[in-house]
């Protein structure tokens, strides 16, 4: 009794590797219904993230400087970027959060 495996009738090829993630496909196509997807919004989902503006509260104990754009706290009297707040910016910014 022999044990031998009889030989193939046809070559077995090679398993087809995902393009966007590596890993071995089950797809005719060669990639991932998942990959694909992901792919074809990627384009659609970078322009999302980059029109998506971070909404940050502004607290009574912070100003925004005008140079810079970065919140402060209120009584700061000169910002690291170097500007200097006066008293009137103070009273201003006072004036339009009460209202």
């Amino acid at each position: 009794m022999t044990t031998r495996k009889p030989q193939p009738l046809y070559d077995r090829r090679k398993p087809e590797r995902c393009p966007v993630c590596n890993e071995t496909s089950y797809s005719l196509a060669g990639i991932h219904p998942q990959c694909a997807v992901r792919q074809a919004d990627e384009v659609r989902m970078n322009r999302l993230k980059l029109a998506r503006v971070p909404q940050i509260e502004q607290s009574v104990w912070q100003k925004n400087c005008p140079r810079c754009q970065l919140l402060r706290h209120a009584r700061k009297a000169v910002c690291e970027c170097g500007h200097t707040f006066s008293k009137t910016e103070k009273n201003n910014a006072m004036e339009g959060k009460s209202t």
